[in-house]
């Protein structure tokens, strides 16, 4: 009777050990499966993957972006004086 009480007790305990086994190799599987559109997902609707949002690196794109905001601004403005100018000459 005693084999028989230590041969269950060993299939259970192996049981839950492979039990457990499983589930973290459904883990590891679930979370890689999962990883990549999810990055995908995010720079799509936030246009930025989560890596890239160092301070240093928002710093220097927001840096570039208020650059190029600059360039536009002048540009704009030098379009507003040529159109002011045209509109003179075709007036005369």
């Amino acid at each position: 009777m005693y084999e028989l009480d230590i041969a269950v007790s060993v299939l259970l305990v192996a049981s839950v050990g492979f039990l457990v086994y499983e589930l973290r190799k459904f883990k590891t599987y679930h979370s890689k499966k999962y990883e990549l559109p999810t990055e995908k997902i995010w720079e799509k609707f936030v246009g930025i993957r989560p890596e890239d949002m160092a301070d240093s690196d928002l710093t220097t794109k927001f840096q570039h972006l208020e650059g190029k905001m600059d360039g536009l601004h002048e540009d704009f403005i030098k379009q507003k004086r040529l159109t002011k100018k045209l509109i003179e000459e075709l007036g005369k």
